[in-house]
């Protein structure tokens, strides 16, 4: 893949990624002003998009590094990163729970996070999939 395609595929993962993050957090957003959620999720809600952005910025720009200096370790990259993704959540996770005391509290965040996660683990599985696709194509003809 040539570096101009890499940077452009860069560029729309970041920016698709911070799109679907600001739909979700819309749509949390106006769950709580519809009253459909009851409890107050602001601090889980805060964390899960903090997370999500900056994990997903870190992924795209490394996405970015290994596509053009070493494409063919780019599935060794996946499982990596996904595998690093997976234990920064479990720390974040950890983390909340101790510092929090109120098992609400806890639980909420869980769910909420877990929404993040998933949808964003989703994305990042077709995104680079069809990258992917994409790619082999073109270098097929």
């Amino acid at each position: 893949m040539e570096d101009k395609l890499i940077d452009k595929t860069a560029k729309q993962y970041n920016k698709y990624s911070l799109w679907l993050t600001a739909g979700l957090t819309l749509i949390v957003l106006m769950s709580i002003s519809l009253n459909l959620i009851t409890t107050d999720i602001t601090i889980a809600l805060a964390v899960s998009v903090i997370y999500t952005v900056v994990v997903n910025f870190a992924y795209g720009g490394l996405w970015k590094r290994v596509a053009k200096s070493a494409p063919n370790t780019l599935a060794k990259f996946y499982m990596a990163a996904s595998t690093v993704r997976l234990i920064i959540a479990a720390i974040v996770i950890f983390s909340f729970c101790m510092l929090s005391q109120n098992k609400t509290d806890i639980r909420n965040f869980i769910l909420l996070f877990f929404v993040f996660y998933l949808v964003m683990l989703v994305f990042d599985s077709v995104f680079f999939a069809r990258t992917e696709k994409n790619n082999n194509l073109k270098t097929e003809k």
